[in-house]
């Protein structure tokens, strides 16, 4: 009970935050409504905290549990309908604890960037999933060796020692957009990184982007070394093993996201409102706040304490 007037007390310091209070009142037709947009996001987060995986299984946990905390609960449907409503607010919150955790940190000057799939659907059913096709689409993962309908979940994150690395900026993009393009995109409009090294796959290799990236950010990107036809080495080389330890953190804590949410999953959806980016998000990869999906915060804040 008193975690749950913690997350209470938290979300409604945090909706204080003018960028919060913005997405609320836009995402609500009823400003004086007896469930409160706080009590909503309260309620959702904290069933999101003890591992529901859908909003009907979060909807009856209240329901059977707490009610006597949300005692002005509304129906499901009008449940679902206000949390579809309250997709930017969400992502605002996301922004403000991303900032949060960065401020109060020691600033290390080490980043990695990556990105994972988020599966709508997967297998045979991929080719004629209907899903937000204005978002998602069909591509091949080739680590998975699978098709799947989706879309990619962008992070460059900054590293902390013996601890899970903080996001710097969040995006989702459709899923065959090539990582490269939708990292050097978020670069543009937001800058998530400066003054240090940014440790990403061979994916991110690009000579014009590695200079962009020196001479405005301060930031030296630094990828394994990409093998040549007349490369005779059998096993990689040192550097590349190196590069690749350097970058396991965030490769955690995108299986930490996906035990604590099942993002990459194809039958569970967790979450409705839209990941976030630590700045405004770039329209060409800003997603409709009706889809996509969003971080369990309370379990992530905790996790990085």
């Amino acid at each position: 009970m008193n975690k749950l007037i913690e997350l209470y007390c938290a979300i409604c310091h945090h909706s204080e935050d003018s960028r919060i209070a913005e997405k609320m009142q836009h995402g609500s037709n009823n400003k004086s409504a007896q469930f409160t947009d706080v009590e909503l996001m309260t309620a959702y987060l904290w069933g999101a905290q003890q591992g529901l995986l859908t909003r009907k299984s979060i909807y009856n946990f209240i329901r059977t549990y707490h009610l006597g905390e949300f005692q002005k609960l509304p129906s499901y449907q009008a449940f679902c309908r206000r949390l579809n409503r309250l997709a930017e607010a969400f992502a605002a919150l996301a922004e403000v604890l991303f900032e949060q955790k960065l401020a109060s940190s020691e600033p290390t000057h080490g980043y990695v960037l990556d990105s994972c799939p988020v599966m709508v659907s997967v297998g045979s059913r991929s080719n004629t999933a209907k899903t937000a096709r204005n978002l998602c689409n069909l591509t091949r993962n080739p680590t998975k060796n699978l098709w799947y309908h989706g879309v990619k979940l962008h992070v460059f994150a900054q590293l902390r020692p013996h601890q899970l690395p903080i996001p710097c900026a969040v995006q989702i993009s459709k899923a065959s957009l090539c990582d490269l393009w939708a990292a050097k995109q978020i670069d543009l409009d937001c800058a998530p990184v400066t003054d240090g090294r940014l440790y990403a796959d061979r994916a991110y290799i690009d000579a014009e982007w590695r200079s962009h990236l020196q001479t405005e950010r301060n930031v030296a990107l630094i990828t394994p070394r990409k093998r040549k036809k007349y490369d005779v080495l059998v096993s990689e080389d040192a550097v590349s093993t190196r590069i690749s330890a350097l970058r396991q953190p965030i490769e955690v804590f995108f299986n930490w996201l996906q035990a604590k949410t099942h993002i990459q999953s194809a039958f569970a959806r967790p979450f409705p409102a839209p990941v976030c980016s630590s700045t405004s998000s770039p329209p060409s990869l800003s997603p409709p706040s009706s889809c996509g999906s969003t971080i369990d915060f309370a379990s992530w804040e905790g996790s990085l304490l």
